[in-house]
């Protein structure tokens, strides 16, 4: 099986603290109930906390704008945990006010294969229209940039406010070839436990339910390019700190994405084995 790694492009770079994370044309509430300030909701690495946007019965877009320290290029855009299929919605992607050519784009459920948006506008593929609430991950030939910009429209008016967790804007990264055959993928129960008592009955307890997958993907004879292209998904995301997405689907560009959220678990190790040839073994787990 192959693997596709979506690190957040702006969490290498940063965003620009004198123009910070906006939106504008419509009022924007933080999961902690804020309506001023920066939208840091989007770029927390916590896609359960979500931005609500007062749109419903409204016909006014909102546009999201991001501003980063540096251009920064990028192939792939993702916005996670929103309900734009409930509300009616469908979104523009920009650079610099530059409307972008989408190539493809896909929404779903985490973790389940994602069907194909329909694309519209200006071309026949500048406008997507989303399929189903849950994630969305468009495509696009590579664009490089500062300023980014996520329009979201609604035809008529919008059916409810716009909710959304998480935005990334990614240079995907896929391995030139799988791991190895025999790698590992686990459930686990972090939260569950169990005591024994001294005459050997056992007695379970939980502090929260939710299971996690994890994988242990392994590349040998990975050569000196993949293996920086690797480090630099790594360093975007500041080793285990922060959370990204990988795609299961098979090959990148794959007809059918499979995302997962996930972090890394262990550091790097890479092991030469002959000339422009590493080992590596990479831990990941699956965050809520």
């Amino acid at each position: 099986m192959s693997v596709t790694f979506y690190a957040n492009s702006i969490q290498k770079v940063g965003f620009d603290a004198a123009a910070e994370p906006s939106i504008s044309d419509q009022v924007a509430t933080m999961s902690g109930g804020e309506t001023t300030g920066a939208l840091y909701d989007l770029l927390d690495n916590r896609r359960t906390n979500k931005l609500s946007i007062d749109t419903s019965g409204e016909t006014q877009a909102a546009t999201i704008q991001i501003e980063t320290t540096a251009a920064i290029g990028c192939t792939a855009a993702i916005i996670d945990n929103h309900n734009l299929k409930s509300a009616d919605a469908n979104y523009i992607l920009g650079e610099s006010a530059s409307v972008i050519a989408i190539t493809s784009a896909y929404s779903g459920t985490l973790g389940s294969a994602m069907s194909a948006d329909t694309l519209g506008g200006a071309g026949g593929n500048t406008l997507v229209t989303v399929v189903a609430d849950g994630i969305s991950l468009c495509r696009f030939d590579i664009i490089t940039g500062d300023t980014w910009q996520w329009v979201i429209n609604d035809t008529d008016t919008f059916d409810a406010d716009i909710t959304m967790g998480e935005i990334c804007l990614s240079a995907p990264f896929a391995p030139a070839f799988n791991p190895e055959l025999q790698w590992l993928n686990g459930y686990d129960m972090p939260g569950s436990s169990y005591r024994e008592s001294e005459g050997g009955q056992r007695y379970g307890f939980s502090t929260h339910t939710n299971a996690r997958k994890s994988w242990r993907m392994t590349w040998k004879y990975m050569s000196d390019t993949n293996k920086g292209l690797l480090q630099d998904i790594f360093l975007f995301t500041r080793g285990t700190r922060n959370p990204f997405y990988i795609d299961l689907s098979g090959p990148l560009g794959a007809a059918t994405p499979q995302l997962f959220y996930v972090r890394f678990m262990k550091p790097l190790s890479f092991t030469g084995l002959t000339k422009d040839a590493w080992q590596v073994s990479v831990d990941i787990e699956e965050e809520i």
